[in-house]
C-alpha cells in the first residue's frame, strides 16, 4: 500500500478527524467496514481522516497509521476510544424501548434519569423533546417519519444532556450573580 508507495510522505500528517463508519447503520445491520489506505488493513470501522501538506489528497486510515503519520500516539487513540464510548452510549440507549402515551400521542424513553419524547405533528413530521428543547429539524432538514425520530433521538441526547454536577455548577454560579447583583443595588 502506500507506506511502499513512492511521494506519499511517512510523516507530517495532520488527523482532520474520526468516523464511525457504523454510527448510521442500525443494530444486527452488517457494517460496511473500510481498508486503511496507509497500510491495506482490512475491518476498519473507527477510520482516521489524514492530511498533509504536500499530498494532494486526504487519505483514510486506521488508528495505529494515524498514530505512526501523525507521530502522535496519544490523540488518535484518545479521539478513537471517545467514539468507541459513544457507540456503547448508543448501543445502550437502543436497548431501551419506546413507551406508547394514546393520551398526548407521544412516544417517549427514560435514559440516564430523563425522559425524552417524539411525537408526529399535526402536519405529519415528527419532533424530538428534550431538556426543554422541542427539535422539527435537525441539520436543516424536517424528521419526516418516526424511526428518523427515535434514531436521531440519541444525537438530541447527546448533544443536550448534561450531568447533574454540571446542573448544580449552573445553579449555584446564578445564586451568585443574583447576590453579587443584590449587594451591589444596596450601594
Amino acid at each position: 500500500m502506500d507506506w511502499n508507495k513512492e511521494g506519499v510522505p511517512h510523516k507530517g500528517w495532520s488527523r482532520v478527524g474520526v468516523e464511525d463508519i457504523a454510527e448510521s447503520s442500525y443494530d444486527g445491520e452488517p457494517i460496511e467496514y473500510e481498508r486503511c489506505e496507509m497500510c491495506g488493513q482490512e475491518k476498519i470501522r473507527f477510520v482516521h481522516i489524514m492530511r498533509h501538506p504536500e499530498y494532494p489528497h486526504e487519505l483514510r486510515v486506521g488508528c495505529i497509521c494515524a498514530e505512526k503519520m501523525s507521530d502522535d500516539y496519544v490523540n488518535p487513540r484518545r479521539a478513537e476510544d471517545s467514539l468507541k464510548r459513544r457507540a456503547l452510549r448508543r448501543k445502550n440507549f437502543d436497548k431501551t424501548k419506546w413507551t406508547y402515551n394514546s393520551q398526548k400521542r407521544t412516544y417517549s424513553k427514560k435514559y440516564k434519569g430523563e425522559y425524552i419524547t417524539i411525537m408526529q405533528s399535526r402536519y405529519g413530521n415528527w419532533g424530538i423533546f428534550f431538556a426543554g428543547n422541542r427539535i422539527w429539524n435537525w441539520e436543516g432538514r424536517k424528521i419526516c417519519t418516526k424511526e428518523e425520530a427515535e434514531r436521531l433521538a440519541f444525537a438530541v441526547f447527546e448533544e443536550y444532556h448534561t450531568t447533574q454536577e454540571e446542573r448544580d455548577l449552573r445553579f449555584w454560579r446564578k445564586q451568585m450573580e443574583r447576590e453579587r447583583a443584590s449587594f451591589l443595588d444596596q450601594d
